[in-house]
């Protein structure tokens, strides 16, 4: 796994940033047909695009290419979008883990995307929610990206969750009196 990293540090190394959270997916149309495959990799500023392209290598000659890494020998990265022109979206379909993209400015035309991989799907579902909500919440200019389902409301969004947060806790023995007793609201 981790494809476009390798692939951005052998071959990117001017444009490089840490992928946060990296996915086989496959491109589907809105009824689920598949379209292409991809390997999508998100990074604090942009999501990036990366797929294997076979045409590229002479299959006559196809094991030891320079020592090249073979995870990426025949991967190239297809494209970099920026995340302050994409509106992203979660939700699931017919038992399906999906993510929607919608490029700002072309709402007519989005483009879903399932997760791919058969163990751990949900998993990388539930970590791709949890990475860009945390971006949402950490750059201002991103509050347009969403981890949430455009088609529920009982999704709960990361600011919508009520935190409760015990900085100094009263102690478990009073001091004042020099008696020991038990703090009712001690946790």
């Amino acid at each position: 796994m981790f494809r476009i990293q390798k692939l951005m540090i052998e071959e990117y190394e001017e444009i490089y940033e840490p992928i946060i959270v990296e996915n086989p997916f496959t491109q589907v149309t809105e009824d689920g047909i598949g379209l292409r495959q991809f390997h999508i990799g998100l990074t604090r500023s942009k999501l990036l695009f990366g797929c294997d392209d076979f045409d590229s290598i002479d299959l006559a000659d196809f094991h030891g290419q320079g020592g090249k890494d073979p995870e990426i020998e025949t991967f190239e990265l297809v494209s970099m979008l920026p995340l302050e022109f994409l509106k992203l979206n979660f939700f699931r379909k017919q038992q399906r883990d999906l993510m929607r993209i919608v490029v700002c400015g072309d709402e007519a035309r989005p483009m879903f995307f399932e997760f791919g991989g058969h163990l751990y799907k949900r998993l990388f579902w539930n970590t791709w929610r949890e990475r860009v909500s945390t971006i949402r919440l950490s750059q201002p200019n991103l509050f347009h990206i969403n981890a949430s389902s455009p088609f529920s409301s009982t999704d709960v969004h990361v600011e919508d969750e009520i935190c409760q947060a015990l900085i100094h806790s009263n102690s478990m023995y009073s001091y004042g009196d020099g008696s020991r007793s038990l703090c009712a609201n001690s946790i």
